[in-house]
């Protein structure tokens, strides 16, 4: 019996080994480069958004709680951060991790969000004149947010406009 190499001709071993490189490349995985570019692209513009609404929300909580106090009044609230917070994606190795929504559109999956950090509070309110008010709206927003007392400003509104 002769060796295997020699049962074949030359053309047959060049078609066996391109046949081979041929799989190899099939075989290979690749990357959707589009799907990432796009989910990159958006995900920023998604991180505004969320950023605003959380600021939004957040102002409009705020408001709508000190207006309930006695004495405070109608109330007027801005919220500064120090930050945008943070989104840290999961990761498998070197690869992100997505995650599909009903509709198919793949996002990355996040494994842990912190929100923005508050770095002062400014709040306009009718009884902000009286201190025993102010203190109370000062004590609230502490308590609320975990801001210094010196980060914290409440003025009096103007109401004959």
């Amino acid at each position: 019996m002769k060796p295997f190499p020699e049962m074949l001709k030359k053309e047959q071993i060049v078609v066996v080994l391109l046949a081979g490189i041929l799989l190899l490349i099939i075989a290979m995985p690749v990357k959707k480069k589009d799907t990432e570019e796009q989910t990159a692209k958006s995900t920023p513009t998604s991180e505004a958004s969320q950023k605003t609404n959380y600021e939004d929300q957040l102002q409009q909580r705020l408001k709508e709680v000190l207006a309930e106090v006695k004495g405070i009044g109608k109330t007027d609230v801005f919220v500064t951060f120090e930050d945008t917070g943070e989104r840290v994606v999961e990761k498998d190795g070197t690869d992100t991790v997505y995650s599909k929504d009903s509709k198919g559109n793949q996002e990355p999956y996040l494994s842990n969000e912190r929100y923005p950090k508050i770095s002062g509070v400014v709040v306009v309110a009718e009884g902000g004149e009286d201190p025993h008010v102010i203190q109370n709206i000062q004590e609230a927003v502490q308590a609320l947010f975990q801001v210094e007392a010196h980060k914290i400003k409440v003025m009096k509104m103007v109401t004959d406009r």
